[in-house]
């Protein structure tokens, strides 16, 4: 799967233009603040109906406009697809072959990227609200019917938080929520278990490889209502069964105390996860370097994973990676991406951090101008 072109119209501080890609590593270099990130950004829209640094749409449409479009040449094997655009005022419009497509469902999955920002180093210290969406794009990269699940389950917990907060909840109605989360739930349950006993070796093999070898790096998943951490990779002490049965019985027991609370107390939508190292906590024991390379590692099991268990090569966004690890770990990093043949945009303040043994395509990025240079 790559990005063949781009056509950016009034998106951000970017002119207008065209632009044509190479299916391997496409590098844009400039100083900060010129548009490299929001090149990257246009891109990432295109795969997932919204940016990556604010969601509002007047942030992404140039200043004194009122709106912007984008489209892009998608071709994954013999298929080309052409995937579209509108930003205006709060309202998206998304457009497959130049048809209005009216379902999210049907567009999502057509161009899989996966992203990598200097923001993400910090993700083991983010809210885990912030890791669950994470996590949620990560699983449905894979398996894109993930979504339907996920969609429901937050219907349906809306509608129930809806009765909790109601001065005389109705348990019947109550009961038929409970009904229709355990049925969502536990499946997106067993989605996140599969993909991160999946991940793991992916997880465990790329950092081992590219950043330390004497130190093992797993995932781990923190069950709301389980006192201990499931860590994958490691001989898991709990299955995805025990993992729904507990849940099952905290649905049964918890009726008074959710009532009490106004609040749906536990499921999958509290649930959380992080990376071990070694067996210990990252976020409370691995340096800022370690967190790092970790995170970077995690994006790169990403695209093994997908590559090995779903045939897929995702578009690899890479912004500005170099400024966030010190020369061993980017020449370690350069010489695991000369290896990997998947299509990557990469942005970079100067070329000399490069180590890449063929640019396909270079580009110059000032004030808004992107220009090929070879």
């Amino acid at each position: 799967m790559f990005v063949q072109s781009i056509d950016i119209s009034r998106f951000r501080n970017l002119e207008d233009m065209h632009l044509e890609f190479a299916p391997g590593f496409n590098v844009f270099y400039g100083d900060n603040a010129q548009g490299k990130s929001n090149l990257l950004e246009a891109v990432y829209v295109l795969a997932f109906l919204k940016g990556f640094r604010a969601d509002r749409i007047p942030d992404m449409i140039r200043f004194d406009q009122e709106r912007a479009q984008l489209s892009a040449v998608v071709c994954d094997g013999n298929a080309q697809t052409r995937l579209g655009m509108e930003l205006t005022g709060r309202v998206r419009h998304a457009y497959i072959d130049g048809v209005p497509c009216n379902s999210v469902r049907s567009y999502l999955g057509i161009l899989r990227a996966i992203l990598f920002v200097p923001m993400d180093v910090g993700f083991m210290q983010a809210p885990p609200a912030n890791r669950r969406s994470a996590l949620d794009r990560m699983v449905f990269n894979l398996h894109p019917s993930y979504l339907v699940d996920l969609d429901q389950y937050q219907k349906v917990c809306k509608q129930k938080s809806a009765v909790l907060r109601s001065d005389a909840p109705d348990h019947a109605l109550l009961d038929a929520y409970d009904e229709q989360l355990l049925k969502y739930g536990e499946r997106i349950i067993r989605f996140r278990y599969d993909y991160f006993n999946l991940m793991a070796p992916h997880i465990c093999r790329v950092f081992a490889s590219i950043f330390d070898d004497s130190l093992r790096c797993l995932p781990v998943y923190k069950c709301s209502q389980m006192r201990s951490e499931i860590v994958f990779g490691a001989g898991n002490s709990a299955s995805c069964d025990d993992l729904v049965g507990v849940w099952r019985d905290y649905i049964r027991t918890s009726r008074d105390r959710e009532i009490a609370r106004q609040q749906i107390l536990a499921g999958p939508h509290r649930d959380d996860w992080s990376l071990n190292l070694d067996g210990r906590q990252a976020k409370l024991f691995a340096s800022q370097g370690q967190q790092r390379a970790m995170s970077l590692a995690l994006k790169l099991a990403e695209i093994d994973c997908l590559k090995s268990e779903a045939g897929v090569e995702p578009v690899f966004l890479l912004d500005d990676v170099s400024s966030e690890l010190d020369p061993v770990r980017n020449r370690k990093l350069f010489e695991h991406l000369n290896r990997i043949t998947v299509q990557t945009f990469l942005t970079t303040t100067s070329k000399q951090h490069l180590s890449i043994d063929c640019v396909n395509r270079l580009f110059m990025v000032k004030s808004g101008s992107i220009t090929c240079d070879a």
